[in-house]
């Protein structure tokens, strides 16, 4: 009988020792879980403006590799707006984005740039770590065709600026963070092939000015 008696109390003890390890581990669990919300929560603060690319620009009018007067005779460009939400919590809503086409007539970037088209892509909402990319067409007015094309035909790239501005504003849980500007330029070079990427493994990255 004492022999009983000891082995249920000795599994009376394990239970209760078995019950207090139970709610360490949960305990344990529920303050792991606390701390890894909080400092998502704090992240979820932290702002960044997109990145932003031109993945590509055909320039047709540039092409020397076809005898089309057709081809010669557009004047329109072809784009390619890569633009990248590099926020893990946060989505971004995007006003309007203006497009700027510049061209340089003298081809070592030092002359200045003359603008040559403009365009609007509507405003948008982006996902968190989402990509979008906006690719359309627009038309030109003012370039030196002629000159541009023989420059290129002797092995000299066309020099275009691409200008983007626009507001985005972060989205933080269930509203939205205050508007931030954003304006970036960059350099594309075009060339023989009318394309600023004639091997699409490298994305042209624009310069973002903060």
């Amino acid at each position: 009988m004492n022999n009983d008696r000891d082995i249920a109390e000795g599994l009376q003890i394990f239970r209760r020792h078995e019950d207090v390890g139970k709610i360490l581990n949960a305990a344990c669990a529920i303050l792991v879980s606390g701390f890894v919300f909080f400092i998502c929560f704090c992240l979820s603060f932290q702002n960044h403006k997109p990145k932003c690319y031109i993945t590509d620009l055909f320039v047709p009018a540039l092409n020397t590799y076809t005898n089309s007067s057709t081809t010669r005779a557009n004047t329109f460009i072809f784009f390619d707006l890569k633009l990248e939400n590099v926020m893990p919590f946060n989505g971004l809503r995007y006003d309007n984005v203006n497009l700027t086409f510049s061209y340089n007539s003298g081809g070592d970037r030092s002359t200045l740039f003359i603008p040559i088209a403009r365009h609007t892509v509507p405003g948008f909402y982006q996902g968190r770590r989402k990509t979008a990319h906006k690719r359309d067409v627009t038309d030109t007015r003012g370039v030196p065709w002629r000159d541009a094309f023989a420059a290129v035909s002797n092995g000299t790239a066309a020099v275009f600026q691409v200008e983007l501005a626009t507001n985005v504003k972060s989205k933080q849980y269930f509203w939205y963070a205050e508007k931030q500007r954003l304006t970036v330029r960059g350099i594309v070079d075009v060339g023989s092939a009318a394309s600023s990427v004639p091997f699409p493994v490298e994305a042209i990255q624009v310069d973002v000015d903060n």
